[in-house]
C-alpha cells in the first residue's frame, strides 16, 4: 500500500491527476452531520452534505478503476443566494425535496435542523457525471460530481 513517506521524495511534476469515479449510478450514503458556510461577502451559504458510495449499481463500469469503490467520498451542495428571496427559497425546496424524498429523513413536523441531523447514515441513489473544472485554463482537468439522485428502492 502506498504510504507518504514513499512519496516524499517524488518529483512534483510526476504528480497526475488520478483516475475519476466512474460515470453511473451508485448509492451512497451520509457520513456526518451536513455543513454550513458562508462566502466572505455573506452574499452565498452553502449546505455540504459529505458522503461516501456504498455500491456501485449495473450501469457502473469498474473494469479500469483502480480503487476500492466503498472508499469514493463525494458531497451534494445547496448553493444559497442570501440576496434574492425567490433564489433562496428555491434552493431551500430543493434541499426539502432531497432529504424528504431521496434520503428519506424527515418526521412529520420536523424542523430543519432535526432533517439535518436525521440525514446521517441516510442512503440515497446519485449519479456520478464528470464535469470540466472551471478553475483549469486549460480544460484539461476534469472532476466528478453527483449530478442527480434519487431514492433508493
Amino acid at each position: 500500500m502506498p504510504n507518504f513517506a514513499e512519496i516524499a521524495s517524488k518529483k512534483v511534476e510526476d504528480v497526475e491527476q488520478p483516475p475519476l469515479p466512474p460515470v453511473g449510478t451508485y448509492r451512497f450514503r451520509v457520513t456526518k452531520l451536513p455543513e454550513v458556510t458562508k462566502s466572505q461577502d455573506e452574499a452565498w451559504e452553502f449546505l455540504r452534505v459529505p458522503c461516501k458510495v456504498i455500491e456501485a449499481q449495473d450501469n457502473v463500469d469498474l473494469s479500469d478503476y483502480k480503487g476500492d469503490p466503498q472508499n469514493i467520498m463525494m458531497s451534494v451542495s445547496f448553493v444559497f443566494n442570501t440576496q434574492d428571496e425567490a433564489a433562496f427559497e428555491t434552493t431551500e425546496f430543493r434541499m426539502r425535496q432531497f432529504f424528504e424524498k431521496h434520503v428519506g429523513c424527515v418526521e412529520k413536523d420536523a424542523t430543519i435542523a432535526q432533517m439535518l441531523n436525521a440525514s446521517v447514515n441516510g442512503e440515497f441513489l446519485g449519479d456520478v457525471k464528470w464535469k470540466q473544472d472551471k478553475r483549469d485554463a486549460s480544460g484539461e482537468t476534469m472532476q466528478a460530481e453527483i449530478s442527480r439522485t434519487a431514492p433508493v428502492e
